[in-house]
């Protein structure tokens, strides 16, 4: 059974920070990003349960290639997508 998705609207400022970043590293390096965060939003949607949680709110999922975060809770079968970090930076 598939949950709903809901992106808040600071994680499209994280992201696009990020696609804008790695585009300055190399051009295609940001669609490749976007890529992985998409793949990761398919698996969440599917099984949002099977992520470990970080605190008692928010659970967590990797990007396979990029350094990132997906940050996220589940309210019914809906997974809201909290935050795209990177792994470096302080999750909430």
């Amino acid at each position: 059974m598939s949950y709903n998705l809901l992106i808040l609207k600071d994680v499209w400022i994280e992201i696009e920070n990020a696609y804008d970043w790695y585009e300055g590293q190399k051009e295609g390096l940001g669609d490749d990003l976007l890529e992985e965060i998409e793949a990761c939003y398919d698996r969440l949607i599917e099984n949002p349960e099977r992520y470990p949680h970080i605190n008692d709110r928010y659970r967590r999922i990797r990007t396979n290639r990029f350094p990132y975060l997906v940050l996220y809770k589940i309210q019914g079968k809906t997974v809201i997508i909290n935050r795209v970090r990177h792994i470096k930076q302080r999750p909430l």
